[in-house]
């Protein structure tokens, strides 16, 4: 008689992202699911957004699409200090036109950075949201947000 085992250990540590030497704000950035294409991008992706500046892209772009127009009437700084960085990940890979941030075929650079209320003021604004930044040839190209 024969029986096959699925080795426990083995799957646990296929699926565990990949803690990479790269931080924001103390937030160490993942890549999850890991793969070696992210790896290797990260780097050049992770320098365009300390070139930026990740407070820069927080209140210029996701800071207004955060606010949209249930919150339009509430002041940016008091929202930024209220967002606190609870988790950041990484990944690269081809992404088809339909659903390309720039419409065209290509391989992007995607950073997600999720958020959670870090005081009174945005406690009735947020559980959680996401920003989602896509880097294509060395800039950004969108900024986006979504609700966790």
């Amino acid at each position: 008689m024969c029986f096959f085992k699925k080795s426990k250990k083995k799957a646990a540590s296929a699926s565990r992202p990949y803690l990479s030497p790269y931080a924001v704000r103390g937030v160490p950035v993942i890549i999850d699911p890991p793969d070696p294409g992210s790896e290797k991008q990260l780097p050049a992706d992770f320098a365009v957004l300390e070139r930026e500046g990740f407070d820069k892209v927080v209140r210029e772009k996701f800071i207004p699409w955060f606010k949209g127009e249930q919150f339009a009437d509430r002041d940016d700084e008091r929202i930024f200090d209220g967002l606190r960085l609870d988790a950041a990940a990484y990944r690269y890979g081809r992404i088809i036109a339909d659903y390309s941030p720039t419409g065209e075929d290509g391989n992007f650079g995607q950073f997600e950075f999720d958020f959670v209320s870090g005081s009174d003021y945005t406690a009735d604004m947020l559980e959680a949201t996401a920003m989602q930044v896509y880097i294509h040839d060395g800039k950004i190209v969108k900024v986006s947000g979504y609700e966790i």
